[in-house]
């Protein structure tokens, strides 16, 4: 009897401790922006915000990043990093979502996200990278620099 009660109590505490597991917000496209505009916007009071919003972004807004930091690293004699070219401070929502809703095809997916009156729209590019989402700005391709016609950079 105490055995099957011993047994009991562990498949109790298996099933307790799975039911009590946290999914990542970026389990989902809509959990990925939702997430990524909360570290933007805390990004003023908690220097790590900045670091963890940088971690939500895609491949390509990664790279572009890590490009305009290797570029300006270049250019002012200190190393910058990549989260650093987000310009802490300079963010600012048009409008307050209200609601989401993700549009997946395969790896990508569409997230459209409205506010309160009908010209508050907007639709972010997400991609699934190692199972979780991630967020694809859409950001200026970074440019070579310009070349004098002596040979050197501006």
């Amino acid at each position: 009897m105490r055995k099957c009660a011993a047994v009991l109590v562990c498949i109790l505490l298996i099933l307790c401790f799975a039911g009590c597991s946290h999914t990542p917000p970026e389990a989902t496209p809509d959990g990925a922006v939702r997430a990524w505009i909360e570290k933007m916007e805390s990004a003023n009071d908690d220097p790590r915000a900045m670091r963890d919003a940088y971690q939500l972004l895609g491949p390509r807004a990664r790279t572009n990043l890590k490009e305009r930091a290797d570029r300006a690293s270049r250019g002012q004699g200190r190393r910058y990093e990549p989260y650093e070219m987000m310009a802490e401070g300079r963010f600012g929502l048009a409008f307050r979502p209200k609601s989401m809703k993700s549009h997946i095809t395969d790896d990508e997916a569409i997230v459209e996200v409205r506010g309160e009156g009908p010209d508050e729209r907007a639709e972010v590019h997400c991609v699934r990278e190692a199972g979780t989402w991630h967020i694809e700005l859409e950001l200026p391709d970074v440019l070579p620099p310009n070349r004098r016609t002596d040979g050197g950079t501006y």
